[in-house]
């Protein structure tokens, strides 16, 4: 939006951008605690992309040509007033953003399912999150954006497999309440198994107990042919009618609760891949790191010993940094706008930026003037108008007040009629003219008077 007047193109905020680039080049990790850091203050005003070359950070034109050696870090995109934040490109391989979660206003992130959790070097995803017990739902067993992977189990063919031995009790023979299953790619002898027979071996290996409320899930593969075996059984009956059933008989989780998906780069690791399905009822803090009291221990150099927690409040889960070494981190799915009273920092490889709106001082000149000169030839005041479009905070709009007040003469006028709401002190008509103050004038007062705006504030998301 523009201002009569104005430039055109000038918008009412800048960009400062301060970057801090650790030195060592490992994991694209960045140390928190580091005192030795490559620091460097930029100030953007259109849309440029961010590039580090070495240590050293800089901003180019969109259409610019990119040095060779450097690595791409962010866009900046500005589009009708407003800034965003984006991936320095969409190929597949561009450099993923990473909202650093200490930084935020509120201290902590709002989780949703799908988000991208990294601590350290060692990342989760949220695979299901359940705020209450209405519904009845329980942990989904599964590990891609598909559907869980089932075994069938046709209870119609139990005549076929009626002198089919089980390789595990190796009795024949198939039972509506323990038929004989293929989970795995074995054949001959040892294709079959009784679904209680392998259900009494897994809960074995996964160690799980009855009694929990939380438990550690992982894929077990077969022992013979390696191949995993399926998370639900879908059972067809004799009558035609079908259900679908946990192979793995987990311990039923009181809501709310929370699943998080360990992320290893080999997928092959299937020892190391699973779910963690944690209750929070009862108040209870979900604590990650490497001590031996967290509820996900990770024995990890890069993880500190209480990293991490999740907490449940007012219907959310929110995640929260206890000043880790290497940081708490939120993958930023999709562009984000940038707010005029919230600062936020990306990290991107071993460089975090810290990024905020600053009132764009030309802009904030050239519209007093303009105003200045509609007073003197009894036209329209620009001030109030300022901050209907750039979305000033108190503190701008303060300044620009008491620089009309200084400037002005002792009676102002406008034309644009009454305004909605009471009219700001500086319009009204003076009454009776007051002696001048003997003593030292008034400090002015906090430009953030009042207290914050609150939740409202503290979820806001794009």
């Amino acid at each position: 939006m523009s201002v009569p007047g104005v430039p055109l193109g000038q918008q009412p905020h800048s960009v400062q951008i301060v970057s801090s680039t650790w030195a060592r080049d490992s994991h694209d990790l960045f140390d928190f605690e580091a005192h030795h850091l490559h620091t460097k203050t930029l100030a953007v005003q259109r849309s440029m992309t961010c590039i580090r070359t070495s240590t050293d950070v800089q901003m180019i034109g969109q259409h610019d040509t990119i040095p060779p050696n450097a690595d791409q870090l962010l866009r900046l995109v500005q589009k009708e007033g407003v800034f965003w934040v984006d991936k320095a490109s969409t190929a597949s391989n561009s450099k993923k953003l990473w909202l650093v979660v200490r930084d935020l206003a509120t201290c902590g992130q709002r989780l949703t399912e799908g988000d991208i959790i990294k601590l350290g070097r060692f990342k989760f995803r949220v695979r299901q999150m359940v705020a209450s017990d209405c519904n009845g739902a329980q942990a989904e067993l599964k590990f891609d954006e598909t559907s869980a992977q089932t075994c069938a189990a046709d209870l119609t063919k139990m005549e076929e497999l009626a002198s089919t031995m089980c390789r595990i009790c190796l009795l024949e023979g198939s039972a509506e309440d323990d038929p004989l299953i293929s989970p795995c790619d074995c054949k001959g002898s040892i294709q079959y198994v009784h679904v209680g027979c392998l259900r009494h071996w897994i809960k074995g290996r996964l160690n799980l107990s009855e009694n929990s409320t939380s438990f550690f899930y992982r894929p077990l593969p077969c022992e013979l042919c390696k191949s995993v075996y399926p998370s639900y059984l879908h059972t067809t009956h004799r009558n035609g009618t079908s259900e679908r059933t946990p192979l793995v008989e987990v311990p039923r989780t009181k809501a709310p609760f929370i699943a998080l998906e360990n992320m290893v780069r080999d997928s092959q690791q299937h020892s190391t891949r699973g779910l963690h399905v944690i209750s929070l009822a009862d108040n209870k803090l979900l604590k990650l790191g490497r001590g031996h009291e967290s509820d996900v221990r990770i024995a990890d150099v890069s993880i500190s010993r209480c990293h991490a927690t999740i907490r449940f409040h007012r219907g959310q889960f929110v995640l929260e940094d206890h000043n880790s070494k290497f940081g708490t981190l939120i993958a930023m799915k999709k562009p984000r706008a940038l707010e005029a009273n919230s600062a936020i920092s990306i990290q991107v490889g071993r460089t975090v930026l810290s990024l905020s709106l600053q009132p764009n001082l030309d802009f904030a000149n050239n519209v007093l003037s303009l105003s200045q000169s509609n007073l003197d030839g009894g036209g329209v005041d620009m001030a109030p108008r300022l901050q209907q479009m750039a979305g000033s905070n108190a503190s701008d709009e303060r300044a620009l007040r008491l620089s009309l007040l200084n400037r002005g003469s002792s009676t102002l006028t406008t034309d644009d009629g009454p305004q909605t709401g009471t009219t700001p002190d500086w319009q009204q008509q003076p009454q009776q003219q007051q002696p001048p103050p003997t003593g030292p004038p008034n400090g002015s007062a906090s430009p953030h008077g009042g207290a914050s705006s609150g939740d409202a504030h503290r979820w806001a998301t794009f």
